[in-house]
């Protein structure tokens, strides 16, 4: 039976989870947590992947990434074949270590993206292995207030909740499980922002167009339902103008 296709996010950020065969505890020093660090930076700069937030628990790891969809599993195929190799030399063992298929779920707004950080940073909590998140050595809670780790991609968050004391409030409270809270007050909108760059990953699910340039070859017709379809996905008028390479007034015009 074919297994279930992994779900697109239209945002391309995603909470992954990787877990390791039989619970087999994948880090035992600190030096195994040290070289996984290494490689995801690696292959986050190889694949122009975005990292937001992660946690290395004894048999699983949690990642918060933005990527692009044709590349997440060559992303994961690398970082695994890559961090694998190196263990099982070092550990004198053969085999497979991660589960075949990292789990993935797709980030689809403002409000889920923060609970997924929130979820991310609170893991070792609620494990019962610290008492706060910024006692954990391995996760990138402490990167969003005051040390520096240029791993870490902040500015989506900070962008979200408007200030690194609202942020920091909303992680606390989520170990309470009183995340909604925050939501309902102002400072929080739930509203996705779409950055440039995913506002580029957007246009090509949504208009199957491999570059913004074909879009000059559309019918009038087709021009203003894939300007209709790029607003209802959450881009701005001056982001659909660019890449529809039109002006913000036939944006407006079109959507009417």
């Amino acid at each position: 039976m074919p297994r279930k296709a992994r779900t697109v996010s239209s945002s391309g950020i995603y909470h992954i989870i990787l877990r390791s065969v039989n619970k087999h505890i994948i880090f035992e020093e600190d030096i195994d947590y040290q070289k996984f660090l290494f490689v995801l930076s690696d292959c986050e700069e190889k694949y122009d992947t975005s990292i937001y937030a992660y946690c290395l628990m004894d048999n699983h790891i949690h990642l918060l990434l933005r990527a692009d969809s044709d590349c997440l599993s060559s992303f994961f195929q690398s970082l695994g074949t890559r961090f694998v190799r190196w263990y099982n030399n070092k550990y004198s063992r053969c085999g497979h270590l991660f589960q075949d298929r990292f789990y993935s779920v797709a980030i689809e707004s403002s409000r889920s993206f923060l609970l997924a950080l929130a979820y991310i940073h609170n893991n070792p909590v609620k494990a019962n292995i610290c008492r706060v998140p910024s006692e954990y050595r391995w996760s990138s809670y402490n990167a969003y207030f005051g040390q520096k780790n240029t791993r870490i991609d902040c500015s989506l968050a900070y962008k979200i909740a408007g200030s690194k004391e609202v942020l920091q409030r909303f992680l606390a409270q989520e170990v309470q499980g009183k995340e909604d809270e925050l939501f309902k007050q102002d400072h929080v909108t739930t509203k996705h922002y779409v950055t440039d760059e995913e506002a580029l990953i957007v246009f090509r699910q949504t208009t199957q167009l491999r570059s913004t340039s074909e879009a000059v070859n559309l019918t009038r017709t087709a021009r203003n339902d894939c300007i209709c379809a790029l607003k209802d996905r959450g881009l701005t008028k001056r982001q659909i103008a660019r890449l529809m390479d039109v002006s913000e007034s036939t944006v407006q015009r079109a959507c009417r």
